[in-house]
C-alpha cells in the first residue's frame, strides 16, 4: 500500500511538472511575436515592416514601399500564410503606399482583412501638394479602397487591439496636424505606438516637422516612449534630436539604402552617429531583412 502511495505521488509529481512546462511554453510562445524591418526591391528609401504572431499567425503589416517592392511584399505575405490581418499606411507618398496599391487593385489570393490609413481632405491636399507629393500615388489609393468596407482612419488618440497588442494613435490629418505642419502629407502619417506585455514600437512614418513633434511632446509625453522607434521621414531631414532625446528608446530603424546613410548630401548619418554616441543600436538596409523577437 505504501509502495502504491508513493508511486502514485510520483506520477501526480511528474504530472504537475509536465503541464507546468507545457503551460509555460504555451505562454511563453503565444505571447513572443517576430518583428522584422525589410529593405525596399527599389535601391531607395521605403518603408515595410511586419509583426508576426508566432503561435497563431496573426500577422500586421505597415506599409510597403515602391512599385518594384511589390513582388517582395506579395511572396512575404504568401510566406506567412497568405492573410494580412492588419495592414497600417503612415501616409500616400510613393514609396510608402504604391505596393499596397498594387496587391489591392490584384490581390491574386492575397486576404486583406483590415486596413488603417490617415484620412486626408483630397482638396486641401491638391491645393497645398508641391511637385514630389506624388498625388497620383493617392488617386490610386482612392481607386482602389473606394468600395472596401474594411478601410478605417485612425483619429488621434485613439486605441485598438489586436491579437492581444495595443495600438495607440498619436499623429492623423486633421485640424491640429494643419496648424502644426507646413508639409502634408509627410506630415498627416500616422504616428503610432504598437504595444506587447513587455516590447513597444513607435511608428513615426515621415512626421519630420519640429513644431509637429514639439506638439506630439508637449500632448503625449512619456506614452510615446517605446522600446524600438522607426526615424522619421526614413531618418534624412528627420525630427530634430531634442525629439528624439525626450523618447526612452533602445533601438532606431532607419528605412534608407546605403547612400542615403553615409551620403555627404544627407543628414542620416548625423542622426545614426548621435544614437551610436548614446549608447544605441541601429538598424538600416544594409543588414536587412532586420528581425526581432517581440513580447
Amino acid at each position: 500500500m505504501k509502495k502504491k502511495l508513493i508511486m502514485v505521488g510520483i506520477l501526480l509529481f511528474i504530472m504537475v511538472g509536465i503541464s507546468a512546462f507545457l503551460t509555460y511554453r504555451y505562454v511563453r510562445y503565444h505571447d513572443t511575436w517576430t518583428l522584422t524591418q525589410y529593405a525596399d526591391d527599389s535601391g531607395n528609401q521605403g518603408m515595410f515592416y511586419t509583426l508576426k504572431n508566432n503561435y497563431d499567425g496573426y500577422f500586421i503589416i505597415v506599409d510597403g514601399g515602391w512599385p518594384d517592392n511589390e513582388a517582395k511584399v506579395r511572396q512575404v505575405i504568401s510566406d506567412n500564410g497568405g492573410v494580412v490581418d492588419a495592414w497600417f499606411l503612415t501616409h500616400y507618398h510613393t514609396d510608402h503606399v504604391e505596393a499596397f496599391n498594387a496587391i489591392a487593385a490584384n490581390p491574386d489570393g492575397i486576404v486583406i482583412k483590415k486596413i488603417y490609413a490617415t484620412p486626408l481632405d483630397k482638396k486641401y491636399f491638391l491645393k497645398v501638394a508641391k511637385e514630389w507629393d506624388n498625388v497620383e500615388s493617392y488617386q490610386r489609393f482612392c481607386d482602389v479602397t473606394k468600395n472596401m468596407t474594411n478601410l478605417s482612419y485612425p483619429s488621434r488618440g485613439d486605441k485598438i487591439t489586436l491579437d492581444g497588442l495595443q495600438v495607440t494613435f498619436f499623429n492623423s490629418y486633421d485640424k491640429t496636424l494643419i496648424h502644426n505642419s507646413g508639409d502634408i502629407p509627410n506630415n498627416d502619417s500616422l504616428v503610432f505606438k504598437i504595444s506587447g506585455k513587455k516590447d513597444s514600437i513607435l511608428f513615426l512614418g515621415d512626421v519630420h516637422d519640429k513644431k509637429l513633434g514639439q506638439y506630439l511632446l508637449t500632448t503625449y509625453q512619456d506614452a510615446l516612449d517605446a522600446e524600438y522607434v522607426q526615424a522619421g521621414h526614413h531618418g534624412n531631414n528627420s525630427l530634430p534630436v531634442s525629439f528624439y532625446e525626450e523618447l526612452d528608446m533602445r533601438i532606431m530603424f532607419f528605412d534608407a539604402p546605403e547612400w542615403l546613410m553615409t551620403g555627404e548630401d544627407y543628414s542620416a548619418k548625423d542622426l545614426q552617429q548621435w544614437c551610436n554616441n548614446q549608447g544605441m543600436k541601429t538598424y538600416d538596409f544594409r543588414t536587412a531583412p532586420n528581425c526581432f523577437s517581440f513580447r
